[in-house]
């Protein structure tokens, strides 16, 4: 709904916050004629847009509004309005949504429209989440600090026009240049949803326009746009000179526009001129000294032009006319000059002659490398200063405009007019078209600028900006000139007010180049001037406040040509006295702060900031469209069958059951499939905590006949009523492996390491983006009879973006390319798959299926033995044979027998390979293993592709105890916090590297990597040094290496291999190590350029390499099952077979037309994935998967459909559609093949809105054999010659009598079966389905082309419901409440029988992590303890980048594989020393310092007790701001010294008035 270009209305934006705290964004965007509502969920604040009419999508803002407030204004918390949508992020606990409340028009009107907006004021919202995640002080400081950035005046927009390039730019709004967005990554959640034009692109620095005439009349309008690039973001000492970006400090673009107004239809001519400003292209720095006015300026000592190139090359790609297709004649050479204007001091003893120095010899240096062969670079050395203190302001300006006018001429400027229509657009001529989709006209260029110059002084501020005044002020006098506007006094007099203009002999193109100073004042009109000048001191003083915090200083220069000059002179004395002062203290203290805030605000470095953040939150699948299947009986009968635990408009509903439950169980439909990452549960009770149940078990399943345990008795604490409580979820554990881990378990009572550098038991949870049932079975307390209370429960998962995915648009089309790499890079997948579904079920377990991608089977076990990498330990011709057995195997047999065989042959192989890296090993180093050697059998175990309990049973086969491998027992302790620090460091410096990297690829072609050694380089098990060429040597073996290439080391200038050489992560940490007067010069060169041998490293470097590296591949091996699962869940929709074909984007829009005559004005309401099966449905050899019957119509292959087996003569399709509904009907599409007399199904119909099937009802009984007669095109299979382009297929519509709201729809199609009577196909099912001959393969898949069976079979192309969903209420009406309301008040507030009382304790110490209390002889007998909710976080970080980081799915692996706490909690044995454990708990997550109360299985009476910490205690760490960098091993956040208390249960009265003290 799109309005035309220009819009017919102001953007309007709506922040609607209503009584349950729930929020809403409700966007009028003047290019639009509808209003979008936006939901931001308040658990994750995540935001939600399904683009549905009369859902979030509404003619007008009053009827959005009606519709979320259901027509009552009692409901409205709070409304904020604002004019746009700058941004919005989640950080943690809270949602940040900026929004412009205040706007100016800067420039009212561009030539072809759109209008420029500066924000005057501007508003952060912070919105408070009900996710738990714990966060540290600095994060939560940091998120504050984010929301002081001055935005204000500093930031412009245009909704409707692309102005991050020169004008006229050719590209759409849609598609900015990123180097000057500074909002890209708080506009990602826009995109997500596919809203990219709600959040408008934010530019910073400043635009302005003024309107001049020569004869006081308006003749013309000067715009100066001015935009900072983003690429070196800072403040003034911490962003100066290059970066790893290519980029410079300070650096701006600044565009001069003229143009001529005309009337409506007239084509408008313009000019524009481009110039740069920003500090010198090389590597330098300064330094404050607080002895010395002035700060020390030094040059990096190595290396210090290295980019400056690439800088360059920047600029050339930029504005080199060329690029615009001009043949006029401009850049006849084809070359492109770059103009370098250095404003620096260059005397003798002046601080910056070094830079003047190094700025020449850096473009020397460029020049004789030949790196920019088609540029022309030349400096000009101009001391402003200097010239201005002995020569004079004047003179000083007429000396810049002689060394400015060759260059200026050369480059030129653009020109060209703008026409109101395309009609003429295709005339022919020399002139260069530019139009795009934002503009009605086009824009006709005649001529167009090639080249730039650029000027800079040390900081690109007051010299800058004055110098870049007069060199503007000559371009603007000859753009004027062309533009008919004649500047001249001596015209305008002779002229006497007449409009007309006429051309005089002195009319030449910049003659005033050639003028003194007085003769360019005489001569010119100084209003223009004026207002020009006016424009340069208003920008001069935004980029000298966005870069010091202060305004810019010796501006007075720019009023020279005013009535005023000589006031304004003497008035710049004393204030560029306070500016000096200002700016000092700014550098000194506050520079860090503001450098800190940039860099939040444009999303980078977020892992140091905000090291706990998401990256992208998880979505809650259990609210909005989710349901309960089965109703719960409450104690409030007017109860909604417990539907309310689900919804967060009731969080502070007290679900009560009848009576004392020995369970509650919860069947949770979820909205959407997901995998299921987190249990989110709202601690509800009254008075006594002791009601909330105890323990919780977690099943997951696609339907309800696919349910599997994932999490068994976990714990659910007793805590405070309200209380937000997460226990992460991994995903089900193979029977086989769980029964493996159980067994070779220690006894718990021995004391392990705790996993300080991995976690090496390594548990893998199946991924599964299908789930979609969730069963929680609650078991109450076994000290309570009452009544249980259960208050909101969530589920939290990943979805995949299947609204793109479908679409083939954004994420969705990238991932689609990624999926269809999975058979390259995992060909296992594949080849131990067939082509088509097998026989039976096609969602069924691993027992039923094997190794078929569509039957939802653990593949990765399949797959985890099959080695990621070539290893040339062994001989290669057994993966060779074992290969070309499988292939064989495939070829004669496809059945279940043969694909379990291979996969015993593969995982056969894995193992073999890694029992011959552990021989080979403990062969040279003894049968004891060091930590290096096990860090490398670890590495290699990884490379082979092998879990961690593939590892343990390999090593169990040869009798070698798994735990004596462990790295984490075979470390020194005390080196453990230093390599922990060092590994850290190493992480957070590759990542920086990654982002910069990715950042300097913006405008510049892609750079190839001509150095083949990776982050890390570490060396394969046996493999060394063998080059004759090496100096370095490192170790020896009789093995070769593959690598011949000789480098020569950054540090020794040795020459040294590949095999010698440490990964170019060392050359990082040697960078971040060199120091240059005290300050890290190279603190932004985060590039690996060069390398360093490993004589050159430190131990401990090359250490920090082998862990990250290990905890890079655990992390890579993550995303491979992910990638895989994808490929399944993708695979069970639309088929392998589409997947494989799917190379161009689906035909949306004609699907969509199709759809529309289909429902003919009422929606699709069980459509995937908001509709899916509630059971499994069995399918045939060769059938489309069961889910491509509800997938969109654009899916799946046009010849494809969904088929039953042979054998069997009824199905019945349960569906459960997205949302509570009234159905009217059932539209079924038949399948290509068509329907005959034979297998023309009898269709029943049912609804209902729960799973027990006696409480559905009838809707209707059909025969389709009915309609064949008055259908005749039903029959027989489609026509081939036929596209089927836009045509309605062919359907049958069930209609009932009247709409049924309901939110199941069963459907039963059955067929009579040739001699049925006789035949019970559920006793010889096994004999008619599975002992098929191979032979009948061919003819099943012939079936999908049109040919019939021999026996008839169910089969459907897709089949929808159709009706209108039912807008659930707001709110619940007080009327709804129990009229016994008040008695289960007065039962909630009954305080409990007994109390908790705090123990004493003698002594509390730590003894190696573990706390030991010793408690007093005369206490109590302890019942229970509490535990302050732990302040460690969970970064996002935890290694550096992967070289194949999997970014398909959007998830992180901290929520795949969540790191998970458990306390232990030990006694001595009777009499003897030996300690056995009494009680172990899971520790869920929940905000820092919440109490959490554990009961012990029984009483106490022990007078010491031990507490242990086990579990993933290497993925949690401290804030980096309250000291998470001092390199511990166990993080000060889970340290349990003064975070436990023990307690005892007792009645109030027996302990007198003074027992409430001793409370806990």
């Amino acid at each position: 709904m799109e309005s035309p270009a220009g819009g017919l209305r102001n953007t309007s934006v709506v922040v609607l916050t209503i009584d349950t705290s729930e929020v809403y964004i409700i966007v009028s965007l003047s290019s639009r004629t509808d209003t979008q509502v936006i939901y931001i969920d308040p658990t994750t604040g995540s935001l939600h847009h399904d683009q549905k009419l009369g859902h979030d999508v509404f003619d007008s803002q009053e009827e959005a509004l009606n519709h979320i407030t259901n027509g009552s204004k009692f409901v409205i918390k709070n409304t904020i309005r604002a004019k746009a949508i700058l941004g919005y992020t989640v950080l943690g606990s809270f949602g940040l949504l900026l929004l412009a409340t205040k706007l100016t028009a800067s420039i009212p009107y561009l030539p072809g429209g759109g209008c420029v907006y500066t924000i005057i004021e501007s508003k952060w919202i912070k919105i408070s989440l009900q996710n738990p995640q714990p966060q540290g002080k600095g994060e939560v400081k940091n998120i504050q600090e984010l929301t002081e950035l001055e935005i204000d005046g500093k930031h412009y927009f245009c909704e409707s026009r692309d102005i991050t390039r020169p004008f006229p730019s050719r590209v759409s709004v849609k598609a900015p240049d990123d180097e000057f967005v500074w909002n890209g990554w708080l506009s990602v959640g826009f995109k997500r949803i596919g809203l990219d034009q709600h959040c408008v692109i934010l530019l910073q620095g400043f635009v302005e326009y003024r309107t001049f005439g020569s004869l006081g009349q308006q003749d013309g309008i000067v715009a100066l746009i001015a935009r900072r690039s983003r690429l070196h973001p800072g403040t003034r000492y911490l962003a100066r000179g290059l970066n790893s970006c290519y980029s410079t400090g300070n650096e701006i673009e600044c565009e001069q526009l003229v143009w001529v107004p005309k009337r409506d239809g007239q084509s408008v001519p313009f000019n524009t001129y481009i110039w740069r400003r920003g500090t010198i292209p090389i590597w330098w720095g300064a330094e404050l000294k607080m002895t010395s006015a002035e700060a020390v300026i030094y040059v990096s000592d190595r290396d210090p032009y290295k980019g400056s190139g690439k800088y360059y090359q920047r600029l050339t790609k930029r504005y080199d006319a060329r690029n615009m297709g001009i043949n006029g004649n401009q850049n006849k050479n084809n070359f492109v000059p770059i103009v370098c204007v250095n404003l620096l001091r260059n005397g003798e003893g002046k601080s910056e002659s070094i830079l003047v120095q190094h700025f020449e010899e850096s473009l020397n240096h460029i020049r004789s490398t030949g790196q920019l062969p088609n540029t022309r670079l030349h400096l000009i050395n101009y001391d402003w200063h200097t010239s201005i203190r002995f020569k004079g302001e004047q003179q000083t300006i007429e000396g810049l405009w002689y060394h400015l006018k060759s260059p200026t001429i050369s480059i030129g400027i653009s020109e060209g007019h703008y026409l109101h229509s395309r009609h003429n657009i295709n005339e022919s001529n020399d002139d260069v078209v530019v139009y795009n989709d934002d503009i009605i006209g086009f824009f006709r260029l005649h001529v167009h600028q090639n080249g730039v110059i650029r000027y800079n002084c040390a900081d690109s501020l007051d010299r800058t900006n004055a110098a870049s005044y007069f060199g503007g002020l000559q371009v603007f006098t000859e753009q004027c000139r062309r533009l008919g506007i004649f500047l001249d006094a001596d015209v305008a007099l002779k002229q006497t007010g007449s409009p007309a203009r006429t051309r005089s002999g002195t009319d030449r193109a910049w003659k005033r180049f050639d003028m003194t100073f007085e003769e360019f004042k005489r001569s010119t009109i100084l209003s223009p001037v004026c207002q020009l000048a006016d424009l340069f001191l208003i920008a001069g003083d935004i980029h000298a406040t966005i870069y010091t915090g202060s305004k810019a200083m010796h501006s007075h220069i720019l009023s020279i040509f005013s009535e005023e000059a000589a006031k304004v002179k003497q008035f710049s004395v004393a204030q560029n006295v306070r500016i000096t002062l200002q700016r000092r203290y700014n550098n000194a203290v506050l520079d860090s702060y503001r450098q800190k805030q940039l860099e939040m605000f444009l999303g980078i470095r977020l892992f140091k900031h905000l090291p706990s953040v998401s990256i992208q939150p998880l979505h809650v699948l259990s609210r909005r469209s989710g349901c309960l299947l089965k109703p719960i009986a409450s104690i409030d009968a007017s109860s909604d069958d417990g539907d309310s635990l689900l919804s967060f408009k009731q969080k502070d509903l007290i679900w009560i059951s009848q009576q004392a439950a020995d369970i509650i169980q919860l069947f949770i439909y979820l909205g959407e499939p997901c995998h299921v990452c987190q249990l989110l549960l709202t601690i509800s009770h009254g008075a006594d905590d002791s009601t909330y149940p105890s323990t919780v078990d977690v099943r997951t399943g696609r339907d309800l006949d696919e349910l599997r345990l994932v999490l068994e008795g976990a714990c659910i604490a007793r805590c405070a009523n309200g209380t937000n409580m997460v226990i992460p979820i991994s995903g089900p554990v193979s029977d086989d492996d769980m029964a493996f881990t159980k067994n070779k378990a220690s006894k718990p009572s021995q004391k392990t390491k705790l996993p300080f550098l991995y976690d090496f038991e390594g548990r893998e949870g199946e991924l599964d983006f299908l789930t979609r049932v969730v069963v929680l079975t609650f078991y109450p307390s076994e000290s309570t009879t009452s009544p249980v209370t259960i208050g909101e429960v969530e589920i939290l998962g990943i979805t995949l973006p299947w609204r793109e995915i479908f679409a083939s648009e954004g994420p969705g089309s990238r991932l689609w390319e990624r999926v269809n790499n999975v058979k390259d890079s995992h060909p296992y997948v594949v080849s131990l798959t067939n082509d088509v579904l097998p026989p039976g079920k096609s969602d069924t377990t691993t027992t039923t299926t094997g190794m078929d991608l569509l039957s939802g089977d653990d593949i990765i076990s399949g797959t985890a033995s099959q080695p990621m990498t070539e290893i040339s330990l062994i001989d290669h011709g057994y993966i060779e044979d074992k290969i070309s057995q499988t292939n064989a195997i495939q070829t004669k047999d496809k059945d279940k027998d043969s694909k379990v065989e291979v996969e015993a042959a593969v995982a056969g192989t894995g193992a073999q390979q890694y029992i011959s890296c552990f021989r080979m090993l403990t062969a040279s180093h003894g049968s004891k293993l060091g930590f290096i050697d096990s860090m490398k059998l670890e590495i290699e175990r990884l490379r082979l592709n092998l879990s961690a309990t593939e590892r343990d049973k390999a090593l169990s086969s040869i009798g070698v105890d798994p735990s004596t491998i462990n790295p984490n027992a075979l470390i020194e302790e005390s080196y453990i916090p230093s390599l922990c620090k060092a590994a850290n460091a190493l992480a957070v410096l590759g990542q920086a590297s990654r982002e910069d990297k990715i950042t300097s690829a913006i405008g510049l072609d892609p750079i190839d990597d001509e150095i083949d050694i990776d982050f890390w380089n570490i060396n394969r098990i046996g493999e060394s040094c063998c080059s004759e060429s090496c100096q370095v040597h490192i170790g020896t073996s009789t093995l070769t290496s593959s690598s011949q290439s000789i480098y020569i080391c950054s540090a020794c200038q040795r020459k040294v291999c590949k095999v010698c050489c440490a990964g170019k992560g060392a050359v990082l940490v040697l960078q971040n190590q060199n120091r240059v007067g005290g300050t890290n010069v190279n603190e932004r060169c985060l590039t690996m350029d060069g390398v360093i041998c490993k004589l050159c490293c430190h131990d401990s470097v090359l250490d920090a390499l082998i862990l990250d590296y290990l905890r890079v591949l655990i992390s890579e091996r993550r995303g491979s099952h992910a990638e895989t699962a994808t490929y399944k869940a993708l695979a069970h929709v639309v088929g392998r077979n589409y997947i494989a074909g799917k190379k161009e984007s689906s035909d949306k829009n004609g699907a969509g037309k199709i759809l529309e005559q289909l429902l003919d004005g009422e929606e699709s309401l069980a459509e995937f994935p908001f509709g899916s099966f509630l059971h499994s449905i069995e399918s045939a050899s060769g059938s489309a998967p069961p889910l491509s019957l509800l997938a969109p119509l654009n899916t799946g292959l046009r010849q494809s459909y969904w088929r039953g087996p042979p054998t069997i003569s009824s199905t019945e399709f349960i569906i459960v559609i997205g949302s509570l509904s009234d159905v009217s009907g059932v539209i079924l599409l038949v399948s290509p093949c068509g329907y005959s007399m034979s297998d023309s199904p009898i269709v029943q119909i049912w609804a209902s809105s729960k799973i027990h099937k006696e409480e559905r009802s009838c809707v209707g009984k059909w025969d389709v054999k009915s309609h064949l007669t008055s259908s005749p095109e039903l029959c027989g299979p489609e026509e081939s010659n036929k596209d089927g382009q836009g045509q309605t297929p062919r359907h049958i519509k069930f209609d009932f009598r009247n709409p049924v709201r309901c939110r199941m729809i069963w459907i039963k199609l059955s067929i009579q079966k040739v001699g049925s009577n006789s035949v019970s196909f559920e006793n010889d099912f096994n004999l008619l389905s599975f002992d098929e001959s191979p032979a009948s393969g061919p003819g099943r898949r012939a079936s999908i082309a049109g040919t019939s069976e021999s026996l008839p079979s169910l089969h459907a192309k897709r089949i929808l419901v159709v009706g209108f969903p039912v807008k659930a209420d707001v709110r619940r009406s007080s009327s709804q409440r129990s009229e016994h309301a008040n008695s289960i008040k007065n039962w909630l507030e009954k305080p409990p029988m007994l109390n908790r009382y705090k123990v004493p304790v003698e002594s509390e110490k730590l003894i190696e992590n573990d706390l030991v209390l010793d408690i007093s002889p005369s206490s109590p007998t302890a019942a229970g303890f509490r535990l302050d909710g732990f302040n460690a976080i969970k970064p996002r970080l935890t290694h550096s980048p992967s070289k194949s980081e999997s970014l398909v799915t959007g998830f992180e692996h901290r929520f795949i594989s969540p790191p998970v706490l458990n306390i232990q909690v030990l006694t001595l044995k009777g009499l003897s020393e030996e300690m056995m454990v009494i009680a172990e708990y899971r520790i869920p997550e929940v905000k820092i310092g919440t109490a959490l109360y554990f009961d012990f299985p029984k009483v106490m009476s022990s007078r010491r007790v031990w507490f242990r910490l086990v579990g993933d205690v290497a993925g949690f760490a401290d804030d980096p701001e309250d000291g998470g960098d001092a390199g511990r091993a166990l993080a000060v956040g889970l340290s349990l010294l003064n975070r436990i208390k023990l307690y005892y249960y007792a009645h109030p009265a027996d302990l007198g008035r003074w027992a409430s003290l001793s409370g806990i």
